[in-house]
């Protein structure tokens, strides 16, 4: 529709007014093609480059992961044998083998008694003096 009024504005063919279209926009359509073909391309090295990259990363991680683990065997060991060096030790002074003991089970208490003679009721501190009610009318 535009290009047709274009046209019939200027008296000229419509495949004239497009090609005159098409010539003033031909070094901005030349940059995109040429940022499509590039984009295209880059794409490829991206994605080549990318896995390179992440390969790295996964041998750095594997390297850490091994020191690590390394660093916790050694510190496993050491607790190892120094729990088995606490066994075999006395307790300290002081404290007698009784002592170490568990306690001896505590009796079964009494029931209470049946009666509360002497026991006196704290105030209600809870309930506060009410106004009384107002009866309704009828």
């Amino acid at each position: 529709m535009l290009v047709g009024r274009m046209a019939a504005a200027q008296r000229v063919s419509k495949s004239q007014v497009l090609r005159e279209l098409l010539e003033a926009a031909e070094p901005a359509l030349q940059r995109a093609v040429t940022l499509m073909d590039a984009a295209k391309a880059a794409s490829r090295e991206v994605r080549a480059g990318l896995a390179d990259h992440m390969q790295r990363g996964l041998e750095t991680a594997e390297d850490a992961l091994a020191v690590l683990v390394s660093r916790f065997d050694r510190a496993q060991q050491d607790l190892v044998g120094q729990a088995e060096a606490v066994q075999g030790k006395r307790p300290a002074r002081g404290r007698s083998a009784a002592a170490l003991a568990p306690a001896p089970a505590v009796p079964k208490l009494r029931n209470p008694p049946a009666s509360n003679r002497g026991v006196k009721s704290a105030p209600n501190r809870g309930t506060q003096a009410r106004a009384p009610k107002k009866s309704r009318a009828s």
